[in-house]
């Protein structure tokens, strides 16, 4: 298991679940929030979002939960969330072209700044105020563009090409909504792959043997 500062990985995706979970309580007006309310709505045991908090420092008094506002604060802070980053859409699908609009990126300092698709067509058609540019640019525009963040919503066949070019511009996490493995070196470069097709199967598999 890799570990950055000290954190394990799966305690860095608990906690940003958490600062995620936290906006919403906040945003809903609700000021304080128990490890155990926290875990009912994450399906995570209230002991380990205790111990992933316990892992950043003290966070203030407990007794009657955590200060919503406070906690968040505490977990922005110490994983560095409140830094800027600029990130890019490649593929420019349906997919590709709701990631590049949710304007909730900017709650996260996520700015997206580019969009590349390799259909010329699709590019002067498309209604954005986001600048896109064709896919044999991608190299050049991350350079330009100080991009560290890339989300790959293209077919399988493509997810590799387009994930080299976003590597050789520089980028540093990749999000990788197509099914195909992305070839990487993890010292350089974080992927996260999201199969929603895996994931369906997960569940489906679940539920046949919950029912059993």
């Amino acid at each position: 298991m890799s570990e950055k500062r000290g954190l394990p990985e799966a305690s860095i995706a608990r906690l940003c679940m958490l600062y995620t979970l936290l906006g919403d309580l906040v945003e809903q007006g609700q000021a304080r929030v128990s490890s155990s309310e926290l875990g009912r709505i994450l399906d995570i045991a209230p002991h380990s979002i205790r111990k992933d908090i316990s892992l950043l420092g003290e966070v203030g008094n407990v007794g009657s939960g955590y200060d919503t506002t406070r906690l968040r604060a505490h977990i922005r802070d110490r994983l560095h969330l409140e830094r800027p980053r600029n990130a890019c859409v490649v593929g420019l699908g349906k997919l590709g072209t709701a990631i590049l609009g949710f304007e909730r990126f900017r709650e996260s300092g996520i700015t997206m700044v580019a969009g590349f698709d390799s259909n010329i067509n699709r590019l002067e058609t498309i209604r954005t105020s986001i600048e896109v540019f064709p896919a044999y640019e991608i190299a050049e525009i991350v350079q330009r563009k100080k991009i560290v963040l890339g989300v790959i919503a293209v077919p399988p066949l493509a997810a590799q090409e387009a994930a080299d070019r976003l590597m050789r511009g520089g980028v540093r996490g990749i999000v990788n909504f197509s099914p195909a493995p992305i070839r990487h070196n993890p010292e350089k470069v974080f992927v996260t792959t999201m199969d929603v097709e895996r994931e369906f199967a997960i569940l489906s598999a679940r539920i046949a043997f919950n029912n059993e």
